[in-house]
């Protein structure tokens, strides 16, 4: 069966449908590197050379599962941003809704942290969003413009960095929205933010990280 026959066969897209369901639940509870491919065929209930039939090797596998996560994050950080021009708001915005997505999806936020390597360039697809918004920021005098390179991935650490210590801590909501105001100040005054800016963003995120628990009770 050619590529294309298979990413359009039914039975193809369930086979691979189990094996990243069951990817999911193994790097959730092990490290990549100790998560053997035939624990995962196992996991999944199909033959070892299906995995092969969708995945190069396991990092490629792992590689996926973390962009699917992530996929699913941008969603969410899209949809809070939809109609929203201010950049700064747009940023902020996203750190707001990866912390609640930590502290919601905990399995899922590992899997994506440990699989990302591959996630952390530029120009990666993933990141068109923050590249745009840091962009933005820069032509509307918000932010040097010596933040064009560094400034994603500078942005893109503290976010990843911040979602790993919630999911290692697991801190109760209040802490995490303390933790994220501590880090959101200060990666905004390292963007170039003025201070007073940086504060007026963070505070207005930890209270709307609380009304988001308030709002789903």
């Amino acid at each position: 069966m050619t590529d294309a026959n298979l990413a359009k066969s039914p039975r193809a897209q369930k086979t691979r449908e189990a094996l990243l369901q069951a990817g999911l639940k193994l790097f959730a509870e092990r490290p990549i590197d100790a998560v053997p491919i035939d624990d995962i065929v196992a996991s999944a209930g199909v033959a070892k050379g299906s995995f092969f039939n969708h995945f190069a090797d396991k990092q490629m596998f792992a590689g996926e599962l973390a962009n699917e996560v992530r996929r699913d994050l941008e969603a969410r950080v899209a949809e809070v941003n939809d109609g929203i021009g201010c950049p700064l708001e747009r940023l902020t915005n996203g750190m707001l809704v990866a912390v609640d997505f930590a502290l919601t999806e905990h399995d899922r936020t590992v899997v994506m942290l440990r699989g990302a390597l591959s996630s952390t360039a530029r120009d990666h697809p993933l990141n068109q969003g923050l590249r745009e918004d840091i962009e933005a920021a820069i032509a509307a005098d918000k932010i040097p413009e010596s933040s064009q390179t560094a400034g994603l991935l500078f942005w893109l650490g503290n976010c990843q960095m911040l979602m790993m210590n919630i999911v290692e801590r697991r801190p109760a909501r209040p802490e995490a929205a303390a933790r994220m105001y501590d880090i959101m100040s200060m990666a905004l005054t390292g963007l170039g933010v003025h201070s007073a800016d940086a504060t007026s963003f963070a505070e207005l995120c930890r209270a709307r990280l609380t009304e988001m628990e308030i709002s789903r009770a």
